[in-house]
Order: C-alpha cells, then sequence, then structure tokens
C-alpha cells in the first residue's frame, strides 16, 4: 500500500516510522507554499482555515506521487477539524483522484482505524504498533527539550497545534524568536495529548504540576464550557505562562479558527489581570512575513527590555 499523510512539523518522521513498522509505502510530502497555493485553490473558500488547506494540498501531493490511500489526523474534540476528510476527499474526487481519506483518532481508537485503513493487519500488530508510536513519541520529545538559560526572555506559545508545529504554516516564528535570544515553550504536542487523553498528565516532562491544576482549575471558572479545537488550553496554558512567571505569551491561530477567536477576549483579560503581555498572531494565505517579523522584533525588544528594567 502507498499510504499518504500530511507531515506534522518535527513528528513527521515518526509517521514514516510507524509506516515502515506497518508494511507500508509512506508519502509525506513536506509543506511548502505549494502545498498551501494546492489546498487553496482546490478549497476555494476564505472561511476555511490554513490547516484545512495545507492539509488538502498536503494530500495532492501524495496522489500526484500514486497514494492510493490516505490519512486525516482526527483529533480536536467537537471543533470542524474533524470533518475535513469529508470536504478533503470531495475536492480529491473532482481532481480525478481516487485514493481514500481515512479519519486517524488519537487514543484507543488508533488501532481500530489503523486496521480500516489496511485490513490486513492483524489486531495484535495494530496494538503494538500504537504501543511503539506512544513510546517513539515520548523519546522523540525527550530528545527537543534543550537546557533553559534563565537569563533569557521565556515566551509561552498557545494557540492551534498545528499552526504551532508546522514552520512553513507559522512562517518559521520559533525558530525567528529563538534566533532572536528567547526561549520559546510550548505544550502543544503529542504527548500532552496523549496525557490527557489516558488521564495521566504525570508522564509530562518539565512542568510544574501544582501550578497547571491551579491554571486548569481558573480556566474552568472563567470559561466553563469545552470550545473544541484548542481554545480550552489556550486559556489554562496563558493562566499557566502567567503563574509560572514568563515575560509574554504568543497566541497563534488561523483564520478563521472558531475555537481560538471565541477564546480571543478571555485571553485578554488574562493579560490584564495578571499582567502578561499576550501578542496574537492571526495566519492565512495572504499573511505578510515582513509585517510578522516587525512584531516578532517589536514584542522581544519590549520584554528585554522590562525583564532587564526589573533586575
Amino acid at each position: 500500500m502507498k499510504i499518504g499523510c500530511p507531515s506534522f512539523g518535527n513528528y513527521t518522521s515518526l509517521i514514516k516510522k510507524l509506516g515502515d513498522y506497518l508494511g507500508w509505502d509512506t508519502i509525506t510530502p513536506p509543506v511548502s507554499e505549494r502545498t498551501i497555493e494546492l489546498g487553496s485553490k482546490y478549497l476555494a473558500s476564505e472561511l476555511m482555515c490554513l490547516p484545512a488547506k495545507s492539509t488538502l494540498g498536503s494530500m495532492i501531493q501524495a496522489c500526484e506521487l500514486g497514494a492510493t490511500d490516505l490519512i486525516m489526523y482526527d483529533a480536536c474534540g467537537i471543533c470542524r477539524q474533524k470533518a475535513y476528510w469529508i470536504l478533503q476527499q470531495r475536492a480529491l474526487r473532482k481532481l480525478g483522484y481516487t485514493a481514500t481519506v481515512h479519519p486517524v483518532r488519537l487514543g484507543l481508537s488508533t488501532p481500530n482505524d489503523l486496521r480500516a485503513i489496511d485490513p490486513s493487519l492483524s489486531y495484535w500488530k495494530s496494538w503494538v504498533a500504537f504501543y511503539k508510536l506512544i513510546r517513539w513519541i515520548f523519546k522523540h520529545e525527550e530528545k527537543e527539550d534543550g537546557p533553559e538559560d534563565t537569563r533569557q526572555v521565556k515566551i509561552g506559545l498557545v494557540g492551534e497545534i498545528y499552526t504551532i508545529l508546522d514552520p512553513v504554516v507559522n512562517r518559521d516564528l520559533v525558530r525567528k524568536l529563538r534566533n532572536m535570544g528567547a526561549s520559546v515553550h510550548s505544550f502543544l504536542n503529542f504527548s500532552y495529548f496523549i496525557s490527557k487523553k489516558f488521564h495521566m498528565r504525570g508522564w509530562m516532562n518539565k512542568v510544574d504540576r501544582e501550578l497547571l491544576n491551579i491554571a486548569m482549575k481558573k480556566s474552568h471558572e472563567l470559561f466553563p464550557k469545552e470550545i473544541g479545537g484548542h481554545g480550552n488550553e489556550s486559556i489554562t496554558f496563558t493562566i499557566y505562562y502567567a503563574l509560572k512567571k514568563f515575560d509574554g505569551v504568543i497566541h497563534l491561530m488561523p483564520f478563521p479558527c472558531m475555537p481560538e477567536a471565541t477564546v480571543s477576549p478571555v485571553i485578554d483579560d488574562i493579560s490584564r489581570d495578571y499582567s502578561i503581555p499576550v501578542m496574537r498572531f492571526i495566519l492565512d494565505t495572504q499573511t505578510a512575513e515582513a509585517g510578522l517579523n516587525t512584531r516578532l522584533e517589536a514584542f522581544v525588544d519590549i520584554l528585554s527590555r522590562k525583564k532587564n528594567k526589573g533586575k
């Protein structure tokens, strides 16, 4: 089988590794400007978010390389992202591609979803594959964690996960911040969602669990409703970074992401009440990189001045 799957930031190598274990020929086209252009052209609505366009573009490129089946992520709760695979399947059919799009959920449903893609997989092998994937994810993230420099400006990153993790989609924002001398931290990685799914936050590394529990409680008081996507996490983690005395927070969201847009006023109130600066970036196909760079530089400079003044 030739399985196409949209890349997912620095986790893409693990998708390939999983495919090798299952005996699949896995195609994960890297995201490029052409990827986003393809998705935007054939999912022709400005009301569809950037991740929807980017993942469709990846699927089209995978089909160009001979993919017979395609994987689409399904791990965002009640977010409309759960329905994107239907729209993407329709777009591919209009283009004449016969590849089938398979939604894959993260959690106890993953092994069954893998077998839905490839019925030849045994029940046992699909569960072993899921267990191996979890282990690979945690080991991969341990390597990503570098030493912390307390002299650096500390910035917490919240928002929609795909926008945070893919450097092409976010205009390489994390690398730019680090080159400006800032330390960047984000909870939005696969290990967080695995821990959340199985109610085992104790697995999470480098987290002040006492402060996280306080942040979760206050988040629920401010917004006692599940909004879908990563909106509730954006509120929780903004409070956590404030309690943890971070210098600032960057809120990333693709236009027109409903969950992140809904919680934006709450995050603005947290910024005021907890005295932590928050800068919001709304990303789409027309985002000007020069303007983004200027705002980043100004934000880091202001936070640095404030930090040095405090000392």
